[in-house]
């Protein structure tokens, strides 16, 4: 039995992708736009850095979906997930749709935490 959204064992043992598009909401690209500007002032190259970790997280979920961490304490359908960029102090807030992923925030870590829970498409 598989469930929809996770991926699947390859024949060799590794996962394989499921691939579906990827949504952000308005209020999540603002983010983008907003910390992308921010970091990109604070020093050159930073805000390209931190736009092509924002890409690559949303390339990992677009190929497996369920990668993320539920968020604990959100009862919300579809389910909440999160993954943190690597070198930036974000979560990348989304939800599972049968057709598509809706990233819901670009989080800081060390902000208001769930400021969010309102943001649905």
């Amino acid at each position: 039995m598989r469930l929809e959204g996770c991926p699947r064992p390859h024949r060799t043992g590794h996962l394989r992708p499921v691939t579906k598009l990827v949504r952000p909401n308005e209020a999540a690209e603002g983010e983008f736009r907003y910390y992308v500007r921010r970091y990109e002032n604070e020093s050159a190259g930073l805000g390209d850095r931190l736009w092509a970790e924002i890409q690559a997280a949303i390339a990992l979920i677009s190929d497996y979906p369920s990668i993320g961490e539920i968020v604990p304490r959100v009862r919300a359908q579809p389910t909440v997930r999160r993954v943190p960029l690597r070198h930036f102090p974000f979560l990348l807030v989304y939800r599972v749709y049968s057709d598509h992923i809706e990233v819901v925030a670009l989080a800081h870590t060390s902000r208001k935490p769930r400021y969010w829970r309102g943001r649905s498409t």
